[in-house]
């Protein structure tokens, strides 16, 4: 039902190795185990139909917000346009993704709990009467790829969060839909970091990828937090041509999502998959 991705075409494109100096590989993880299982839950979810050229997003305010991605679908005028600057390579993955990123869905709510996502009553007006949001979101855009951001508002119970968030990747992973991981920037359960501890420590048990953007905040002035400490600031532009482009939390997760995505793109279709029309 969906047509094959083209195959691999060779550019002579420099590519950046780091983000803000931190090398890829210590903030975006996919080692060769991560890489077999991607291998493994695509083709699953070729079987039962997936679409290769669709992702959606599962979370709360972190990423249900005009700010994130949605800008790349050039949708809303209102939000500006992007210059890529020296990672103008990643327009091939925005054009392969393409609608995607505009897409909130019916797995994004502000305030999410992890607990909420297998509860029918916080589902969306659209999904059906005994379906949850993440069921719900799957059938209705039949996604291949899943953008997991949740735990801000899980902080009060670890092993709770542990055993629904463990939930969340088995589920994802049985039905043919590859899970991309993020850690967050607050610290609202205190110094004991304990949430990303845990996203990092199921991550690696379940060997899906993770952006581990705990770690980028590091490198961002007020770890790239508005006044609140909980959401992402927001640079004027989405320019990353200017230095001052990549000292907000909003264009830096928007770059990693987009690197991690060209990533998981090339491990599936080749170096540089190029998108079908």
């Amino acid at each position: 039902p969906f047509p094959t991705p083209h195959p691999p075409r060779l550019g002579p494109d420099a590519r950046p190795a780091t983000l803000n100096g931190v090398p890829y590989d210590e903030v975006l993880l996919m080692d060769d185990a991560v890489i077999d299982t991607i291998r493994e839950i695509y083709a699953r979810g070729q079987t039962l139909g997936r679409n290769p050229f669709a992702f959606s997003k599962l979370g709360d305010s972190i990423i249900a917000t005009n700010r994130i991605l949605r800008v790349f679908d050039r949708v809303n005028p209102a939000m500006g346009s992007y210059d890529l600057g020296d990672y103008a390579y990643l327009q091939d993955t925005i054009d392969f993704y393409r609608g995607s990123f505009y897409r909130m869905g019916a797995a994004t709510r502000v305030g999410l709990r992890t607990a909420w996502i297998f509860d029918p009553k916080w589902t969306h007006s659209s999904c059906q009467d005994d379906e949850d949001m993440l069921a719900c979101e799957i059938r209705q855009n039949n996604p291949s790829v899943m953008l997991v951001q949740v735990g801000t508002n899980d902080g009060r119970s670890p092993d709770l969060f542990r055993r629904n968030y463990t939930r969340i990747i088995e589920l994802l992973k049985e039905q043919g839909v590859i899970p991309i991981l993020y850690t967050k920037a607050d610290r609202l359960e205190g110094p004991s970091n304990h949430t990303n501890k845990i996203i990092r420590e199921v991550a690696a048990e379940q060997h899906v990828p993770l952006i581990d953007f705990d770690r980028l905040a590091d490198t961002l002035p007020d770890r790239g937090l508005k006044e609140d400490r909980i959401h992402l600031n927001v640079a004027p532009t989405y320019n990353y041509t200017r230095a001052d482009t990549f000292q907000y939390g909003n264009t830096v997760y928007n770059l990693a999502t987009l690197i991690m995505l060209d990533r998981l793109r090339q491990v599936l279709f080749g170096p540089e998959a190029t998108p079908a029309p």
